[in-house]
């Protein structure tokens, strides 16, 4: 066997070995794959990422985090659990200056070590224990300034009811309800003429009100575009229309007024001139004229437009005869 071929089969060879011994390595430049539990915003969602830095991770998610939020990393059963802590504002006040921040501690206390503002725990509302709320108003308070505080009553809040078992207009008290209390956080500050100016920083509910219950009467009304109105009795009536291009009169109605949108023609004997009544879909009206087809329980709207009074037809409808 010529030696050069002797020679390219032990280069094969050694090839083939080289590719057998590599195949299961990771190549040093390919990052691994990792299964990533992300929490966030009262939510869970499971990703596969070949990042590792946190916010990166949640970046590529699609999850906006903020330069003060907070991420904690721990070991899950299924991979690494990442939990986003939304940092929450608060405004931190000394004297009428205030500066609003965004803190992920839990604490009054904690926040204001973190922000690097230093405080006296005689003078500082709410208490350095106090737990984070968003929108929490901090005070700060200078040597002089004082905290005072007193109870005062919380009005009884109300809740109406509509009940059509109650004549309109008429009111029946179901419960009567019951005054909260609260107490009201003041500081005194000691001014620049040396005048100590009183200032209310926060209120602590003491005791819920409880709701006073009204039944509203709304027997015998009806809800119309000009509010709930009162009516006397409900008519079947047949409805058509007409516009001022209709007929060849003088322009005004049969008692002598300029026909407008709410002048209904009605038959006298069923339904007076000048009675007040809802027609739903067209709305409040009078009866201000009539018409010789207009005879028993028919009546005749006025409509600004031809195509109006087309669009409308003829249709039964229930007609409100309201109470003057």
């Amino acid at each position: 066997m010529p030696k050069h071929v002797t020679f390219w089969k032990r280069t094969i060879l050694i090839a083939v070995m080289f590719v057998i011994l590599f195949a299961g390595q990771t190549h040093p430049g390919l990052a691994e794959s990792a299964v990533t539990i992300l929490k966030f915003d009262g939510t869970e969602k499971t990703v596969t990422t070949t990042l590792k830095e946190p916010r990166e991770i949640f970046k590529e998610a699609g999850v906006r985090v903020g330069q003060s939020d907070l991420i904690k990393e721990e070991n899950g059963a299924q991979g690494t659990v990442l939990t986003l802590k939304r940092a929450l504002p608060i405004v931190v006040v000394r004297g009428e200056s205030e500066q609003k921040f965004f803190t992920n501690k839990d604490t009054v206390g904690a926040a204001l070590r973190d922000l690097k503002i230093r405080y006296d725990k005689q003078l500082v509302y709410p208490t350095p224990e106090t737990k984070i709320t968003s929108g929490l108003e901090i005070h700060i308070l200078n040597k002089g300034d004082k905290i005072s505080s007193e109870e005062a009553d919380l009005e009884i809040p109300v809740k109406y009811y509509d009940d059509e078992s109650i004549p309109y207009g008429e009111h029946k008290v179901e419960d009567q309800g019951a005054v909260g209390r609260v107490k009201i956080i003041k500081k005194s500050v000691a001014g620049t003429d040396n005048t100590a100016k009183e200032v209310e920083i926060a209120r602590e509910v003491l005791a819920d009100p409880k709701y006073s219950i009204i039944r509203r009467g709304v027997g015998m009304s009806v809800e119309t575009p000009e509010g709930r109105k009162k009516y006397t009795r409900i008519v079947t009536m047949e409805a058509s229309a007409y516009t001022i291009h209709c007929g060849s009169g003088t322009g005004l109605t049969s008692i002598g007024l300029v026909p407008v949108r709410g002048i209904v023609a009605v038959d006298p004997h069923v339904i007076p001139y000048y009675t007040k009544m809802y027609v739903p879909g067209y709305g409040v009206a009078m009866a201000g004229d009539t018409g010789g087809a207009i005879v028993g329980n028919r009546i005749d709207l006025f409509m600004d437009s031809y195509e109006e009074a087309i669009n409308w037809g003829r249709r039964d409808v229930q007609v409100y005869i309201l109470e003057d």
